[in-house]
């Protein structure tokens, strides 16, 4: 499939140029403009559309546009556009069709209350599921936290399922010791799954997702028994369950992190398994792929051979991390949106590299500080070789984190991994 880039201002003419060209069977790629397009142009486009009308204003983003060789440049003029316009109408109506595909799952978290109801509402037509990581449980079995009601009506509104996602967030961490004693202590645990039910229930809500992360290896029985028994409860009235997992190649006792979770007895109960696939690397970690194709795949491997693959979300990650590799300190790392990208190759002069065995973008770069850096994050090649992940082995879908750090280029870049 080849590859095209439209670099257009203004939303509707860009709308258009990508209706059309995804209908004659091109990946597309937009750039609103020329520091957008930085991301894009690393992934080497056949064809690059320029609005003639739109002048790419940042010196370094001209000089890097005209310094890559392979970039074929065509101008759009106004005659192109009213040509085009012409025949918008079945444009429209093919592109409806077109991006409903198959009816693979795509979930987004919505996480920061401003920034991921912007991109909920933004980006609604790219989603048919959402998960507000707005509730806690504390150590009595209460669920604490609020509903995002806003976020709640706009879904229904638009028939997009949602889900309320529950953690075991403590004071700045997931807490082992909170999601011991919602699972180990039967009263509690009745507590906890009663007020799940009245929060689906009086709410809005489609269903529940837990998010216990960092549970004891110890309460691996304890925590298959608890979501059988949440499970079980949302069907008899008519919800459903998603559990969230953290990515494993092997179900290992001597790994404290993913032990807890069993993934057959958890598969057999819930109706989503959603698979963590990113992290792979972290501030808490050295450098390396948030998520590399490989490591990834072979999560996703394991995790069919344990549980119905209809059943399997595949992670995507819509950013990236910076290492301060001077200091070497944890609290000098940071995160980093796949939106901000951009700005990032720019600000710095920086041109992404790519990993060949994660498939996976990096770049290095000294701060005005005097520090080193290297960043790790995703491009559209390679979420679109993750989304085809759910293809390849009939997932039921893929689950992004989070609404708000991405743009409409993430969005589509599945759309192309389920299509190809």
């Amino acid at each position: 499939m080849k590859k095209i880039l439209i670099i257009v201002d203004e939303a509707d003419l860009r709308k258009l140029l990508t209706d059309y060209f995804k209908i004659n069977g091109y990946f597309v790629m937009t750039g609103k403009n020329g520091n957008e397009a930085l991301r894009q142009i690393e992934n080497q486009p056949d064809l690059v559309l320029l609005d003639i009308n739109m002048p790419i204003k940042k010196k370094s983003v001209s000089m890097k546009m005209k310094n890559c060789n392979f970039l074929k440049l065509v101008v759009i003029t106004a005659m192109l556009s009213t040509l085009l316009a012409c025949s918008h109408g079945n444009i429209g109506s093919k592109t409806n069709a077109a991006q409903q595909g198959d009816t693979k799952s795509i979930l987004g978290y919505y996480d920061k209350d401003q920034v991921s109801q912007s991109s909920l509402t933004k980006y609604s037509n790219y989603l048919n599921q959402v998960a507000t990581d707005t509730f806690n449980v504390d150590s009595q079995g209460n669920v604490v936290g609020n509903v995002p009601t806003a976020a709640v009506a706009f879904a229904n509104s638009k028939q997009i399922s949602i889900y309320a996602c529950l953690s075991n967030y403590g004071q700045d961490d997931f807490d082992p010791d909170l999601s011991h004693a919602v699972v180990s202590d039967a009263m509690v645990k009745r507590k906890t799954i009663k007020n799940i039910l009245a929060t689906v229930k009086n709410n809005g809500y489609s269903g529940i997702n837990i998010d216990f992360e960092s549970v004891l290896a110890t309460d691996r029985d304890n925590f298959s028994t608890f979501i059988q028994e949440v499970a079980n409860t949302m069907q008899a009235e008519g919800f459903k369950t998603i559990v969230s997992v953290p990515a494993k190649l092997k179900d290992d006792p001597n790994d404290g992190w993913g032990y807890a979770y069993d993934y057959h007895s958890l598969g057999q109960n819930a109706d989503v398994i959603q698979v963590m696939t990113y992290d792979q690397y972290g501030p808490w970690t050295t450098q390396g792929p948030v998520a590399g194709i490989d490591w990834t795949e072979q999560s996703i491997q394991y995790a069919v051979s344990v549980i119905s693959p209809s059943k399997v979300n595949v992670g995507l990650a819509a950013y990236g991390y910076d290492w301060n590799t001077t200091t070497h300190k944890k609290e000098d790392n940071k995160q980093v949106a796949w939106k901000d990208i951009p700005d990032l190759l720019a600000s710095t002069g920086t041109t992404a590299q790519k990993d060949a065995s994660s498939s996976s973008s990096f770049i290095t770069y000294q701060a005005a500080d005097g520090s080193n850096h290297a960043v790790w994050f995703e491009d559209t090649l390679s979420i679109q070789e993750k989304a085809h992940l759910a293809a390849k082995y009939s997932l039921n879908g893929v689950s992004v984190w989070a609404l708000g750090m991405e743009d409409e280029s993430f969005w589509q870049a599945i759309q192309a991994g389920f299509r190809n």
